[in-house]
This record gives C-alpha cells, sequence and structure tokens, in this order.
C-alpha cells in the first residue's frame, strides 16, 4: 500500500498557519497595553505620583506662526528711489500701529502691481526691504514670499503678515 504524500501538506501548511496567527495576536495584545507609569519628579527630585494642585495649567510657553494673516494694503510709486520707498512704506504701515504695535512677523507674503510679471515681483521685494529697514522690531527676521498681482493697478501693494502667536503647552515632560 502506498501512502498520499499530497494529504500531509496542507496538515504541515495549518499548523504554520496557527503558530503565525498566536504570534501576530501575541504583537497586538502587546501594543495595546498602556505603557507604565512614570511618577513625575518635583524640582527637588521627590517622586510624587500625583500633579501638584498649584501647577499652572500653562506653565510653559511656545511660540507658532499663526494661521491667520493680518492684511494691508496700499500704494507706492513704483518707480520711487529706494529712499522715497522707504517713506512712503513707512508712511503706509504707520497706519496700521494699533495692528502692528508689539507684534513680530514670521510670514510675510507681498503682492506687487507693476505691468509685467517680473516687474511686480521686484515691487514686492523692495516693499519687503523697505519694511524690514522702517519696522525691524517687526520685519527684519521674517520670512518673506514676493508675488504679482495681476488684477491690481500699478502700484498697488498687499501684505498679507502671518504674526509669531504664544501658545500653552502642558507642563508634562517626557
Amino acid at each position: 500500500m502506498t501512502a498520499r504524500r499530497g494529504s500531509v501538506a496542507p496538515l504541515l501548511l495549518a499548523g504554520w498557519l496557527f503558530a503565525d496567527l498566536l504570534l501576530g495576536l501575541m504583537i497586538i495584545m502587546l501594543g495595546a497595553q498602556a505603557p507604565p507609569h512614570i511618577p513625575a519628579k518635583t524640582l527637588a527630585g521627590e517622586e510624587t505620583t500625583s500633579p501638584s494642585p498649584s501647577a499652572s495649567p500653562c506653565a510653559t510657553r511656545t511660540a507658532g506662526v499663526a494661521a491667520k494673516a493680518t492684511k494691508i494694503s496700499f500704494r507706492v510709486r513704483p518707480g520711487a528711489a529706494d529712499r522715497e520707498l522707504l517713506g512712503q512704506v513707512r508712511r503706509e504701515l504707520l497706519k496700521h500701529r494699533k495692528r502692528l504695535a508689539g507684534r513680530h512677523a514670521g510670514m510675510v507674503l507681498t503682492f506687487g502691481a507693476d505691468g509685467g510679471a517680473g516687474n511686480g515681483v521686484h515691487l514686492a521685494t523692495r516693499v519687503n526691504a523697505a519694511a524690514g529697514k522702517a519696522f525691524p522690531r517687526i520685519f527684519r527676521t521674517a520670512a518673506t514670499r514676493n508675488f504679482h498681482d495681476l488684477a491690481a493697478p500699478s502700484g498697488s501693494i498687499s501684505m498679507e503678515i502671518y504674526f509669531v502667536s504664544d501658545g500653552c503647552s502642558s507642563t508634562h515632560k517626557s
């Protein structure tokens, strides 16, 4: 009598499949467990199991760029010399001093209009440089991007200023 060799192979494969499934379930169960509790340390080094009731919920401050832009629009003379353009930008931005005072720009998108696309970008570049000179505390370290505004009349400037904002971060240390 001869034994069938074909009937043994599926039985062996079923055993390996069962072992693989058990290994997969074990990995899933280990990953689903919560990490062990690590007691918080105070400044003196003692371990505590609960946070101090006097701890401030906003003990540390983090900074980021605000998601909403402050928009400012004005007109300049595109053919103005650098010194004249600086004066025009200073005067126009002073009109918005209440919105700018005490703030720091993180990113500035400037749209300039002066005929062709290259001219509008060049005008926007000059305006950003003038803003950095006129108000260095606000604009000097800001990241700037210069664009051309196809729909605006020549000499139009539109600035979208994204200010650096403060926010709370949790007191939890890792």
